[in-house]
């Protein structure tokens, strides 16, 4: 099977872990039939600055954004301070965060591929909302709230903002709850609480390790060498249906590579 799930749980009584397994079991839905057998080897893969730019976001800022979410009567959830939908992060000078911004066709570094990047379900939030991977990573999914959360992986349908296969249901009903996730095959998942509908986080799995998401200001810095070349490079945020695509030239080990999304275009009409 592609996906690989491990519960770790000392806190949950025998019984309630033969339910959750059940849950498990019943919510997974159809889960495509593959093997980690086929990827592609690792390789070594210099650590180095090889591809840089910035992202930004035209035509104004969203309505959306900044918005505060109605957490109705979760007593723990509206304990924190007020929750701001993460959707849509942007700078003053228009510099778009979480933005996807990848290399096609490259390969998996050995370096990356047993590190297991930690996505937390904190303050009845995913943190961080954008994860990047490459295919044979495994993800800790953790539960750090005093409630019960779930964890449902959705195959993201590209062209969408919300249609997509479900692949599996992870229930997490104590403080420390850790499920172990492989993700061996490369695409966009989305992330879902079906319990608290306003938590969601992204997953993106690009065929190698040359993916990485932009941060607060924007910007980015692909730190795994290139050798010289023509390369389409792509950005993708998942408020917008389609990939922005770009040929970039690398030299002496090198390139950059911005994009400007118009909001325009989003799914926030």
């Amino acid at each position: 099977m592609i996906y690989m799930t491990q519960f770790i749980s000392s806190k949950v009584p025998l019984v309630a872990l033969a339910m959750i397994a059940l849950h498990t079991i019943t919510a997974c839905g159809k889960i495509p039939e593959a093997s980690r057998a086929n990827l592609l080897p690792a390789i070594n893969i210099a650590q180095k600055l090889s591809l840089q730019g910035k992202v930004i976001l035209s035509g104004g800022k969203p309505a959306s954004m900044g918005q505060v979410i109605d957490v109705g009567q979760n007593p723990l959830c509206a304990g924190h301070s007020a929750l701001t939908n993460p959707t849509w992060r942007v700078s003053e000078d228009g510099g778009l965060e979480d933005v996807v911004i990848s290399v096609r066709q490259t390969a998996r570094s050995i370096s990356t591929a047993n590190s297991s990047p930690l996505i937390n379900q904190r303050n009845c939030e995913f943190q961080p909302f954008m994860t990047v991977a490459q295919p044979g990573q495994t993800v800790r999914l953790q539960n750090s709230d005093m409630t019960f959360h779930n964890i449902r992986i959705v195959q993201h349908q590209l062209g969408t903002i919300a249609a997509g296969e479900n692949l599996v249901n992870l229930a997490q009903p104590a403080r420390g709850d850790e499920n172990l996730h492989s993700f061996d095959q490369p695409g966009i998942y989305r992330l879902e609480c079906d319990v608290h509908r306003w938590m969601r986080a992204w997953v993106y799995v690009h065929d190698g390790v040359h993916a990485v998401a932009t941060s607060k200001d924007g910007t980015y810095e692909l730190n795994h060498a290139l050798i010289d070349g023509v390369y389409e490079v792509s950005a993708w945020h998942p408020m917008f249906s389609q990939k922005l695509t770009q040929t970039v030239a690398i030299r002496n080990g090198q390139g950059r590579a911005d994009f400007s999304f118009d909001l325009k275009n989003s799914f926030n009409l």
